[in-house]
């Protein structure tokens, strides 16, 4: 089920003597030789009954590599830190540590389905149950472990971190496809109690992500926003969630408000494509969540929008909110057909479909997609880039057709702390602008960017640029040059940000100190034992004095 290679050396040795089993530095290693280590001792006198006093400590190991073969409800790698403290007897261990999933994982959770099962067959009629999944006593048996272990008597605690650049991956329907990605911080505390039952509290906090979601042949990508987070309180599999994620839709709006707006008939202005942000919100339990939608328009865009025709959309956008019916229509048309439809769907300021359009941005991004695949290899050690953009420009009031090729090309140096990229853009359809001279910029004047990492974790950043952007018909190429620093800063409260750099230092090093105080010391390989004394029925020297 783990698929997991663990080996073990040759010279290897575990101490037996009539006090027990005696570990001194006992190491397993997985197959990329990375270790776990157990020191410590299990005292018995009679080889029934045992004591434990043991430490196990883990850096960097594989403890799953499994693939969808090896088991349905859970796969992929996942890599750990670990200090775990185990004690009591062998009726009643107890296992108290740290646990910390690391950047390697890959982690694969699939949860269970709601589809039709065969109940019954009597000759050639089928009964179906259609409220019970498929496979639905394996399904139920298999998530059940996840919820309670079959090792009663056993109580374990531990505080488990996960590193935000491990990846976990839910797969929501396993039919269609649907599966949300995830990545980000987690502070959590798992436990075991004798009654063998598994909870789990805390919170994984959300920095980036996406929801992949299936409409027969389609598929839409929602990028999760950061700030979403999973919550648990009691069971694993009992967890709340509170996600946001969005899609960018490139369209006009013309169907959106034609019906409020005589204008937008034949005012050709409405016509220019917008990035619309549809919002998928996901809330409540993890097994059954429920899905809404919104759509906004996000404030600062890198498309020019008229102050007339951002007011009647966001004034359209406010009214939908009130009509549920109205929004989760013109949410399904934006997914399904990348557009808006009017209150008559017969009766279009757009007119049908134009299906020259559709194929210029279907091929644009088959083009785009070739393009990278060929250029993947092309250069060892530096990143090649294309991207064909197809689009209409009516800025002008007319339509204008306009198709770009952008190359670019990136190297990491200095260890990737320096990020050089340089790009171009080629115009392979649509007039130059006549005022381009005056702005200084063209279609082909290169894009730099050069980036510097002040710091080994990227949280200061020194960036120099040189950005040509086309700002429509009128406006042309305008180039932007630049420089900025950036500071990225993870916090929980907004007054974090302002505090005291020496108050953050002061509390970092005091959360190390109670870490080294938490971390039990290695035990020696032979721990004196007094002769006289039952080593199961008589507790430790130092818990006495206690």
């Amino acid at each position: 089920m783990l698929n997991n290679q663990i080996k073990i050396d040759n010279e290897q040795i575990i101490a037996v003597d009539n006090k027990g089993f005696q570990f001194n530095s006992f190491t397993v290693r997985d197959s990329a030789e990375n270790r776990l280590t157990l020191n410590g001792s299990a005292l018995t006198t009679n080889y029934l009954n045992y004591k434990f006093d043991m430490n196990i400590r883990a850096r960097n190991f594989r403890a799953l590599n499994s693939t969808k073969k090896d088991n349905e409800l859970y796969y992929g790698q996942l890599y750990f830190d670990t200090n775990l403290k185990i004690t009591g007897t062998e009726a009643e261990p107890v296992v108290d540590g740290n646990l910390r999933i690391n950047e390697d994982t890959k982690l694969t959770v699939v949860l269970p389905q709601s589809q039709p099962g065969v109940v019954e067959r009597d000759g050639i009629v089928t009964f179906v149950d259609k409220d019970a999944p498929v496979n639905d006593s394996l399904f139920l048996t298999t998530l059940d472990t996840l919820n309670k272990t079959s090792i009663l008597g056993m109580e374990l605690s531990a505080n488990i971190e996960i590193d935000r650049k491990a990846e976990l991956n839910l797969v929501i329907d396993e039919g269609n496809g649907d599966f949300l990605s995830l990545k980000g911080e987690a502070v959590l505390t798992g436990g075991v109690d004798k009654s063998g039952k598994v909870t789990l509290t805390g919170s994984y906090e959300l920095d980036a992500g996406a929801y992949e979601m299936s409409f027969n042949f389609l598929r839409r990508r929602f990028d999760i926003q950061r700030g979403s987070k999973i919550t648990w309180i009691g069971e694993p599999t009992n967890a709340t969630l509170d996600i946001t994620a969005v899609y960018i839709a490139n369209t006009s709006a013309t169907e959106l408000v034609q019906d409020q707006i005589t204008a937008a008939r034949t005012d050709l202005r409405y016509r220019q494509r917008l990035p619309f942000e549809v919002l998928l919100n996901m809330d409540g339990p993890l097994l059954k969540p429920l899905l809404t939608f919104d759509i906004r328009l996000p404030e600062e865009s890198s498309v020019r929008i008229d102050n007339e025709i951002a007011g009647q959309v966001e004034l359209r956008l406010n009214q939908l909110k009130a009509e549920p019916s109205e929004l989760n229509k013109q949410v399904f048309a934006l997914l399904l057909l990348n557009r808006f439809v009017s209150e008559n769907p017969f009766e279009s300021a757009g007119g049908a479909i134009n299906a020259g359009s559709l194929a210029r941005q279907s091929v644009s991004k088959l083009l785009t997609e070739q393009l990278n695949n060929l250029a993947g290899d092309l250069i060892a050690g530096v990143d090649i880039n294309f991207d064909v953009v197809s689009s209409e420009d009516y800025t002008s009031g007319s339509l204008q057709n306009k198709t770009d090729l952008n190359v670019g090309v990136s190297k990491r140096l200095l260890n990737d702390r320096l990020n050089v990229s340089i790009g171009t853009n080629f115009e392979l359809e649509g007039g130059r602008q006549t005022n381009q001279t005056g702005t200084g910029g063209s279609s082909t004047s290169p894009n730099l960017n050069v980036e510097y990492a002040l710091t080994q974790d990227g949280r200061y950043l020194i960036r120099a640029y040189r950005r040509n952007e086309y700002e429509g018909v009128v406006e042309g190429y305008v180039v932007e040059t630049g420089v900025s620093f950036i500071m990225s800063v993870d916090y929980n409260e907004f007054k974090e940000i302002f505090e005291n750099r020496k108050k953050r230092q002061a509390e970092n090093r005091e959360r190390r100190r109670k870490e080294r105080e938490n971390t039990p010391p290695e035990k020696p390989a032979n721990p004196p034992v007094d002769d006289k004394t039952d080593p199961i029925n008589n507790t430790r020297k130092e818990d006495d004095e206690n």
